[in-house]
């Protein structure tokens, strides 16, 4: 009878596991493209320096469902977390304190640096669509701050990591894609009577100090309104300049 009953047993477990599964608020697949989605929400914000951390794994996005069962309002309960580096917190918060009035002025505003490598919020997500409920997504929400947060966090670290040195010399080559589109770039900004290849003498100027990462930190800068205020880019300015003089070109018009 025991070793009738064993196999009988061992069945029922694995229904049982097959039907927990096949009723369960969230599959392993909704729940691997929840975290592709917020992933993409991060890069859709186009911070440079954040793009890149997700790209190298640094900032990692990771959900968990609360519950099996629906709440009553039809929404699966999930925890999403972002793991940050520790790294980039203390250097983010060390450039932040050199401004206490900057601190201060953002905290107004709702907007605060993360202190903690793990930032967690819980959200209410349609299992249909798979978006998260408006209210989740507010500032005013967890998600919503740890989103702000975040950002605030790669917005900050943009402004040091565009900073060229004087003694600055790059390592890594820049596409040929890249080369193309400044010079492109490049002449449709400056002219020059004596030299038909000043745009060229520019770009691999350029491309000995400048990484093409640090470049897009650059022009993320460029089209943020405040960074003229904060002088990130005043090194970047100063070598422009330079190269500018030495390859003998000057503005168009």
């Amino acid at each position: 009878m025991r070793n009738i009953l064993l196999p009988r047993l061992a069945l029922l477990s694995i229904l049982s596991l097959s039907l927990s599964t096949a009723y369960a608020c969230l599959d392993d697949q909704s729940i691997q493209q929840l975290q592709k989605n917020e992933n993409a929400h991060l890069i859709s914000r186009q911070v440079a320096t954040m793009t890149d951390a997700i790209e190298d794994k640094l900032l990692i996005v990771y959900v968990q469902v609360n519950q099996e069962e629906k709440q009553a309002d039809n929404l699966c309960p999930v925890t999403i977390t972002y793991t940050l580096p520790t790294e980039d917190i203390a250097e983010a918060n060390q450039l932040m304190n050199a401004n206490p009035a900057k601190r201060i002025m953002l905290a107004g505003q709702g907007y605060e640096l993360p202190t903690e490598q793990t930032l967690t919020a819980t959200a209410g997500i349609d299992p249909s669509t798979l978006s998260i409920q408006h209210k989740d997504i507010l500032q005013s929400a967890a998600l919503g701050k740890n989103r702000a947060s975040v950002e605030l966090l790669y917005a900050t670290l943009a402004q040091s990591r565009a900073v060229v040195s004087p003694n600055s010399i790059n390592q890594t080559a820049w596409p040929k894609r890249l080369i193309e589109e400044e010079i492109s770039l490049c002449e449709s900004q400056f002219t020059s009577d004596s030299n038909p290849n000043a745009c060229t003498c520019k770009t691999d100027a350029m491309s000995k100090k400048v990484s093409p990462r640090q470049l897009k930190y650059i022009k993320y800068l460029s089209n943020d309104p405040y960074s003229s205020a904060t002088g990130a880019l005043s090194s970047y300015k100063d070598l422009s300049e330079q190269i500018n003089f030495e390859c003998k070109l000057k503005k168009r018009g």
